[in-house]
């Protein structure tokens, strides 16, 4: 008996060092995970902002996760596409008029839409589902701060303008850090083009600094040169200059297979060689800005 007790102490001296779960990772020495998240206000913004950085570093390794943070209850329409004739229809009647779906039915297809644009790269799909400041009720729009809004929203967490107020949303994000301790992390600009766009970056950017005064092995927080930062002022003083420009010219076919995938989105408004060749060539280099480098 005794000997068979000196065996296995044995094999777990030996094996034990083999193995690093989760609960051993991020202790002092351990670096991130080989990892790149990419935080999407939106169902299609992941590969909006960076969907062809996502498939470059997938491509070279690494795992890949898409995250969408806001419930998707606006931003679907039926009937005829309004600004790509060639994309696909969501059509009931023939009309040659873009009606809006409904909140309940938006979450729907916009997280279906999501999750097979994800596959596409062989990402993991999340969902946090914070609430959007408004939505379609049939073809009434409900808009925070209306009685419509408050009586009548679809279900979701916090609305995602006023979620960074509490710990409790911002560890909703902080949760996904110490789960995928990624290396890399991509997000919208700080009070950027859109309201979810910028309250979704300043949710990241706090949880992000949460994860480190908390020792999580994160590494970099990117996010994308969008509104203030292209205002001729931030662009002269240097404070909307990229630092980080990531060529993907060989991977827009997958963004935009990515892109087409939101068919309630006009399919990606139809991207394709000759749209990128003619009209959007700056698609072929993706650029952030470094707003924390905690690899240093």
């Amino acid at each position: 008996m005794m000997t068979n007790r000196i065996f296995v102490l044995f094999l777990l001296a030996v094996y034990a060092p083999l193995y690093i779960g989760p609960s051993l990772y991020g202790q002092k020495g351990e670096g991130p995970r080989k990892c790149v998240l990419v935080f999407g206000a939106h169902a299609d913004d992941v590969d909006e902002i960076a969907g062809g950085t996502l498939a470059k570093y997938m491509d070279n390794g690494y795992e890949g996760v898409y995250v969408c943070v806001t419930n998707n209850t606006a931003g679907c329409n039926l009937e005829r596409t309004p600004f790509y004739d060639g994309g696909p229809d969501f059509t009931i009647s023939g009309a040659n008029q873009a009606f809006p779906v409904g909140g309940l039915e938006s979450i729907q297809i916009r997280e279906e839409e999501a999750r097979a644009a994800a596959a596409v790269y062989g990402a993991h799909p999340e969902f946090l589902y914070f609430r959007e400041t408004w939505y379609w009720q049939g073809r009434k729009g409900c808009y925070i701060g209306s009685d419509e809004f408050q009586m009548y929203q679809p279900p979701g967490r916090q609305v995602v303008s006023v979620a960074s107020r509490s710990s409790r949303d911002i560890n909703v994000v902080y949760d996904l850090l110490v789960k995928y301790q990624p290396e890399i992390v991509i997000t919208h600009t700080l009070g950027g083009e859109k309201h979810d766009h910028g309250n979704s970056a300043f949710l990241m950017y706090l949880a992000f600094m949460k994860a480190i005064d908390q020792g999580i092995p994160v590494g970099k927080l990117w996010m994308t040169v969008n509104g203030w930062l292209l205002d001729p002022y931030s662009q002269d003083n240097g404070r909307g200059v990229p630092d980080v420009h990531i060529e993907v010219e060989d991977y827009l076919d997958t963004k935009y297979e990515a892109l087409n995938k939101h068919v309630s989105q006009n399919g990606g408004f139809g991207r394709d060689y000759v749209i990128r060749n003619k009209t959007q060539p700056k698609e072929v280099i993706e650029e952030f800005i470094t707003v924390i480098d905690n690899t240093k």
